[in-house]
């Protein structure tokens, strides 16, 4: 206890030495718990279910498809697992992301509708919290969320009410439902999500048991899991077989369908298919967090080192006099550490409180969910390693650079010098290496960002709202009509699907060439909307209504290198139709040709798309409203008033095209925010570090300069000569920074379709930046040592 105190009187004595050490700390620690416990958090989803190690999704994807596989797969997937000996459980469902349901008279839209078994409840540790769980085995049954509960019953007892499922993503009129109790919510760190889950018996019982298994439809989910041991590779084979033996496979559609088990720990990471469950972090460098995180910590530690060694020179004959009564190193290097520990825990306390202040302003800002649960040990292992290592690193400096190389008189006399050392100088350029790095990856991710956002997508995206069509049983003419009327509005157009909404599969065997396009329905307004250009365009004007095909200029080139002309590819479309005996009528003819457009994000190429045009309802999905440039607000005021007065009973969803497509890139704009952020807060650091460094080899240069300036140096002269070395160690920090930022950008702008140039400019302006930086710093220390009075400094001395 007496020798805490003599610590803490230590510490406080030097109160500017404490509260700049401390602040540095703070910062590096803090970021990097940020940092490190949200990767934690991202790596530990679904890991806390029994045996998780064992549970695979099956992912079954076509031969021609395999560029974007579907997180869905095959429903003869369900009955094979029956005659699979490692497979220990199999479950299948199918997910509803949105669905209309009905309680009351309360018509309203719900997220995360699954119809389940009872070996979902067991693979997934459904835990009820009202009911017996078995009751989901009974048919029209449903089990219903806390979340839910909370917001639709209040205080009142939902058991026994009623829930109409009105439609689902596939099907409409599904049927009254029995809510039979209350599950807990999901667990936040898992990829599924769920609000409702009703019984496959009753209403869905014959899609389960006889529609699934017999289609070649992706529609439901598949989750194995297996034996421990088992092979992953040989129940895929074992699929593959039962596939092969099934007479599903001989009918029209793919043949050919390559199945594997994608495991369930890798999904939140590593899965990008289409259908997620959630959205997943796949897009995310989470490697890159880490590597900044680590970076910022040890930018801090070494400032940390620095204030330490330059406070122990001061110091240095008070270590001297305990050396030359008997003290040995290591009793030095243990008082030393007393300080340093007291320090670092004292600046991990902070930082912890630090952070749950501004932990809403991080989810804000950063748009993620980070959240510290403390009943986790990867905390508490996290602030050992940060004790550790900052202890570590004072002990490697202290007791190698410090106290090993210099005697007792030596230290007693003052007579080291720590200017020329190597050790400093290493320090020197590994802080304006990370500098170089941070300054050149923060400009390629904002320029590549930039270049996604406003890269030409082939259709125009501003100043377009679309609205969900709720009832697709009425004719929205009428109502469309009535919008074009408004003066704040220019076009309406109808379609099944917004431009980045998982679309249809069209098959293209029937013309000729293998593979399959990508399929939305829509009336040939929409293509207007959205100014979406026709290279080719074969509409009939007068037609009053436009029914055909509209195909991208890159199917339609794959077309004419297959049959030569568009005569050509109707002449075998009509000979198909009549090999399978159907009439002339029922060939979609094709009536346009659109220049390429990015109908999903720049992640992926350009593929075969098709609009399949027409007037019907089911058309009428999603409407979509472009408005004047100018008037949003009152554009908004006009369809809202059209709104209520066509569907008064129905609250109007919406959504701006423009945000949506954002929304694609939202990945980008997270790494975005938090490297500029992180960057900024390293680049301060480092700062910090290059000036203790500068100020600290000054010093050590004090009665040179004092010499020189008695001898008749000019200022001029003496700010050369200190600022020279600076510029050469600068430059070698520069040729060690370079490759590894090209390196480190150029595997990163890989997952990108489309990409920007990584351009020479990125490293010079990076180099000159990191060069003034270092330069400004170092010359502030430098002009305040060579305009000291040389008196003073050879006193000093």
């Amino acid at each position: 206890m007496y020798s805490l105190k003599i610590t803490i009187r230590r510490l406080l004595r030097d109160k500017v030495f404490l509260l700049l050490s401390t602040l540095g700390l703070v910062i590096g620690i803090s970021c990097f718990i940020i940092l490190f416990i949200h990767v934690s958090n991202e790596k530990s989803f679904d890991k806390h279910f029994d045996g998780h190690e064992n549970i695979y999704r099956v992912i079954s994807a076509a031969e021609f498809g395999k560029d974007s596989p579907w997180a869905r797969s095959l429903g003869i997937v369900h009955s094979a697992s029956s005659e699979i000996p490692e497979i220990e459980l199999a479950s299948q469902f199918i997910h509803c992301p949105i669905g209309t349901i009905k309680i009351g008279d309360n018509s309203f839209h719900q997220n995360d509708i699954l119809w389940v078994n009872d070996t979902f409840i067991e693979m997934f540790e459904v835990k009820s919290k009202v009911g017996d769980l078995s009751e989901l085995e009974k048919p029209n049954t449903v089990f219903i969320s806390e979340d839910f509960a909370r917001k639709h019953f209040g205080d009142q007892n939902p058991i026994g009410q009623i829930i109409k499922f009105e439609a689902g993503q596939y099907k409409k009129n599904i049927g009254d439902y029995e809510i039979r109790g209350i599950v807990k919510n999901t667990h936040p760190k898992t990829h599924l999500k769920y609000e409702l889950l009703a019984s496959q018996k009753g209403n869905m019982q014959k899609s389960f048991e006889k529609t699934l298994p017999s289609l070649k439809t992706l529609w439901a989910y598949h989750y194995f899991k297996l034996q421990k041991g088992a092979s992953p590779e040989l129940v895929a084979k074992k699929l593959g077989a039962f596939w092969d033996k099934s007479s599903l496979k001989q009918e029209g559609g793919p043949k050919e369908f390559d199945f594997s088990l994608f495991p369930m720990d890798d999904i939140h990471l590593k899965s990008d298919f289409r259908f997620e469950l959630r959205e997943s972090s796949s897009k995310i460098n989470i490697s890159l967090f880490i590597i900044i995180s680590f970076i910022i910590l040890l930018v801090s530690l070494l400032n940390f080192t620095n204030l330490t060694i330059a406070k122990l020179i001061k110091r240095s004959k008070e270590l001297g006099l305990k050396k030359s009564i008997g003290a040995n190193r290591w009793q030095i290097i243990t008082q030393i550490l007393n300080e340093v520990l007291i320090v670092c825990i004292l600046a991990i306390g902070i930082s912890l409180l630090f952070i749950q202040v501004v932990n809403p302003f991080i989810n804000q800002l950063f748009d993620i969910d980070f959240k510290i649960y403390y009943h986790e040990p990867i905390i508490y292992w996290t602030i050992l390693a940060v004790i550790g290592l900052c202890l570590t690193i004072t002990i490697l400096f202290i007791a190698v650079f410090f106290l090993s190389r210099n005697s007792t008189i030596d230290i007693l006399a003052q007579r080291n010098n720590f200017s020329g050392s190597y050790v400093l100088k290493s320090l020197l350029v590994g802080q304006v290496s990370i500098v170089i790095v941070l300054i050149s990856g923060t400009v390629l991710v904002n320029k590549q960002i930039d270049f996604v956002l406003n890269k030409p997508l082939g259709f125009n995206k501003e100043n377009v709202v679309v609205l969900h069509m709720k009832d697709l049983a009425k004719d929205a003419g009428s109502f469309t009509n009535e919008l074009r009327r408004q003066s704040q509005i220019t076009e309406v157009g109808m379609a099944y699907q917004y431009f980045g909404y998982p679309t249809q599969t069209l098959l293209l065997e029937d013309l000729g060439i293998e593979g399959t396009a990508e399929l939305v329905f829509a009336n040939y307004d929409y293509l207007k909307t959205m100014n979406v250009k026709l290279i080719k365009n074969w509409i009939n004007p007068t037609a009053d209504t436009v029914r055909g095909m509209v195909i991208n200029n890159h199917l339609y080139k794959r077309l004419m290198e297959k049959h030569g002309s568009i005569e050509a590819l109707n002449a075998y479309q009509q000979m198909q139709s009549s090999q399978r005996g159907q009439k002339d009528n029922r060939i979609t003819k094709f009536v346009g040709v659109a220049e390429d457009f990015n109908y999903n994000s720049v992640h992926e190429n350009i593929g075969d798309f098709v609009f399949l045009l027409d007037e019907a309802r089911n058309r009428a999905r999603f409407a979509h409203i472009r408005l004047n440039e100018g008037s949003l607000h009152a554009g908004m005021n006009a369809i809202k008033r059209v709104w209520n007065e066509y569907y008064p009973n129905q609250e109007m969803e919406y959504f701006f095209m423009d945000e949506k497509i954002a929304q694609q890139y939202k990945a980008e704009t997270i790494l975005s925010r938090i490297l500029f952020v992180f960057s900024g807060i390293g680049i301060l650091l480092s700062i910090l570090g290059i000036s203790a460094l500068s100020l600290f080899i000054s010093q050590q240069r004090t009665k040179e300069i004092g010499i020189r300036k008695v001898n008749g140096a000019k200022v001029s002269e003496i700010l050369a000569m200190l600022n020279k070395d600076f510029i050469k160690w600068v430059a070698i920090a520069f040729v060690i920074a370079t490759p590894i930022s090209y390196y480190a950008m150029d595997k990163w702008l890989e997952n990108f379709a489309y990409k920007t140039n990584l351009s020479w400019w990125i490293f010079a302006l990076a180099g000159v930046l990191a060069l003034g930086i270092a330069l400004l710093t170092v010359s502030w220390q430098s002009w305040r040592a060579a305009t000291r009075n040389p008196v003073v400094a050879l006193r000093y001395e």
